[in-house]
């Protein structure tokens, strides 16, 4: 008996040895791109840092692509090194990966096609994908927008063109506020409305640093000159 627990605990310790020494590396937090009419791609990597080869099971985990989006709903694709997934993936479910070997690379990339033509807003949209291998886990963002190819295609003022990501965050919260050169500060305020960070703006987007900050569920206010309500969106602080 006491041999066969030696030799239990001997499995379970290479096992949490491997588990232990599984890793990879993203390439890019944010993988920024532009479609045009005619499609486009917009490419992110992922290496595998492990001693063998590695499985990754990935999902959408924060998108603002909804059905509302048209062709940017009907036309999106998300690829890995196994499949091309429409966008049914928009919606969280989890998939995995072929084996990507020791020190090789696997490329992650959203892809559209010609039917982009049809899209009557310029965006920006994103999807924020979360990576894992066992315990391991990390996000990358790929945020994109259309070419503007004709008066009719340029964006219009609108709080539908603020994009937060990632989202839920970690450390940098990238804004992007396309069109709305009114916003000159953004607040960030806990659940019961004190504010916990404040930030002066003098372009379209931002990135504001969360470091120190607690987890949990904040509101960014955008603000005009005036300290006047712009537009509110709510994260997710990890």
């Amino acid at each position: 008996m006491k041999k066969f627990i030696l030799s239990l605990s001997i499995i379970l310790g290479l096992a949490a040895t491997h588990e232990a020494s599984a890793q990879f590396t993203i390439a890019k937090d944010t993988a920024k791109g532009v479609i045009s009419d005619g499609g486009g791609k917009i490419s992110n990597t992922v290496t595998n840092t492990a001693p063998g080869a590695n499985k990754f099971d990935w999902k959408v985990i924060s998108t603002n692509i909804t059905s509302t989006n048209g062709a940017w709903y009907t036309g999106f694709g998300l690829c890995d090194n196994q499949y091309c997934y429409d966008k049914g993936i928009l919606a969280g479910t989890t998939q995995t990966t072929l084996d990507v070997a020791a020190s090789s690379a696997m490329t992650m990339y959203i892809s559209y096609g010609s039917d982009i033509s049809g899209a009557s807003s310029t965006g920006p949209y994103y999807a924020t994908v979360e990576v894992s291998q066992g315990t391991n886990k990390d996000t990358t963002t790929f945020i994109f927008n259309k070419w503007a190819t004709g008066v009719n295609a340029v964006a219009t003022k609108s709080a539908d063109n603020i994009v937060l990501y990632p989202n839920p965050v970690r450390d940098d919260l990238n804004v992007v506020f396309a069109g709305m050169t009114e916003v000159k500060s953004l607040g960030i305020y806990n659940l019961i409305g004190k504010q916990v960070g404040s930030y002066k703006v003098n372009n379209t987007s931002a990135s504001v640093s969360l470091e120190g900050m607690p987890a949990g569920i904040y509101m960014l206010r955008l603000m005009d000159g005036q300290g006047h309500i712009v537009a509110v969106r709510k994260f997710n602080k990890q």
